[in-house]
């Protein structure tokens, strides 16, 4: 899941339903805010999981911590080929949170990463993404 800011809420509120029922399998948060000291929402929650193994990935962006911004979409691109191996194994993708920027980047980052690491032409990795949301793989709550 894609939750940068407080869209990260629902993947917490995820990873709760998914303990609590004793539902295990991968899953993978990118997790971006502009300053890890004061805007990285629900940490503690989010460390547990991942020190408990009920959550297996979690890759930050605090864009502005650094002279040169970083993103969420930066942070896929860096792990694209692992991601891209998620996606080709049947995981599903969500985003949630900023429609004006973030979602859109998101999105168009996700299909260079079909592109160039599922050996796709921009056509047939705009199709994949299709066909992965009408399967309900790729599921975007913005707003």
């Amino acid at each position: 899941m894609v939750g940068p800011g407080t869209g990260v809420a629902p993947f917490v509120g995820f990873l709760e339903d998914r303990l609590a029922r004793g539902r295990t399998g991968r899953n993978w948060l990118f997790f971006g805010e502009q300053r890890e000291a004061t805007d990285f929402h629900h940490r503690e929650e989010l460390e547990a999981h991942l020190a408990s193994g009920h959550l297996d990935r979690l890759d930050t962006a605090f864009s502005r911590d650094r002279r040169n911004k970083v993103y969420v979409q930066d942070r896929m691109r860096e792990h694209g080929s692992v991601l891209w191996s998620w996606l080709r194994d049947g995981a599903h993708f969500h985003v949630c949170g900023d429609a004006a920027r973030m979602a859109a980047d998101v999105d168009r980052t996700l299909r260079e990463l079909v592109a160039r690491h599922g050996g796709m032409g921009d056509e047939e990795a705009a199709a994949y993404v299709e066909r992965m949301a009408a399967d309900r793989r790729y599921v975007r709550d913005v707003y």
